[in-house]
């Protein structure tokens, strides 16, 4: 694939600036990256304005900005997230042999960060990096769960309610009120909502601040998930969620 040549542009900037932490004229910066002062500041004034880039205005000399910082962050977070949950979603799946996930919010559908896959023959197929929407899936019922009634209405006017399967919610009103059953349960179902024969458990992870920012789930085929052992499942994962959210730093 053909690459973006203003994009590679930018970030040749932020990658210049990186090199040279005490801050860089603009001068220095076109020279060095090998571009027209007019063309740099151009690139440049972009990304001041969506805070990638900062300038001091007594000299003059540009640096990262903090939106770099808050990207960062937010990597190292679930950097640090997959590496304490992983023991814990191991444990999970050796007991059950089914599929464990691990998944965040991104604009309104699930992203899975992390798995264990069942060792049976018959098992779910997903991979990390997937996406997938989140108002028919277990991890995804979760995460909106835990979020205000305005972050709610804001997520839930950009989907696309399709209908999956004969069990899919496929309207505003109703999944309001079906998460509401989710936040006084606390844990979700999806019960073959994204796709006949599949059936999952899910409940959320909390950092130390009390906040939700993540799902675990135990999914697997409906006969195996329903055959008399639910209530143990379910006892298990929120089990596991609360331990992952201790290691986190959660206090109830």
């Amino acid at each position: 694939m053909r690459a973006i040549q203003s994009v590679v542009r930018a970030f040749n900037i932020l990658n210049y600036l990186a090199a040279h932490r005490t801050g860089e004229s603009l001068s220095n910066i076109s020279r060095g990256i090998g571009l027209s002062k007019s063309t740099t500041h151009s690139l440049i004034s972009t990304l001041e304005q969506l805070g990638y880039v900062q300038q001091d205005q007594s000299t003059g000399k540009y640096y990262l900005g903090m939106k770099l910082f808050e990207l960062g962050q937010v990597v190292h977070a679930n950097m640090d997230l997959r590496k304490i949950a992983m023991p814990y979603l191991s444990e999970l799946a050796k007991k059950y042999e089914e599929t464990v996930h691990l998944a965040v919010l991104s604009k309104g559908e699930v992203v899975y960060i992390d798995k264990v896959d069942s060792p049976r023959s018959i098992r779910i197929a997903s991979q990390i990096g997937g996406r997938n929407p989140a108002y028919c899936t277990g991890v995804g019922k979760v995460l909106l769960a835990s979020l205000s009634d305005a972050e709610l209405a804001k997520t839930l006017k950009n989907v696309d309610f399709r209908r999956f399967t004969e069990n899919t919610i496929t309207d505003a009103l109703s999944l309001k009120k079906h998460l509401e059953e989710v936040r006084q349960r606390g844990y979700a179902f999806d019960r073959e909502e994204f796709e006949i024969g599949l059936f999952c458990i899910a409940a959320p992870i909390k950092n130390h601040k009390g906040n939700v920012i993540a799902a675990i789930s135990l999914s697997g085929p409906t006969a195996r998930m329903t055959n008399g052992n639910l209530e143990q499942m379910i006892e298990d994962l929120t089990g596991t969620a609360k331990l992952i959210s201790k290691q986190l730093g959660f206090k109830p």
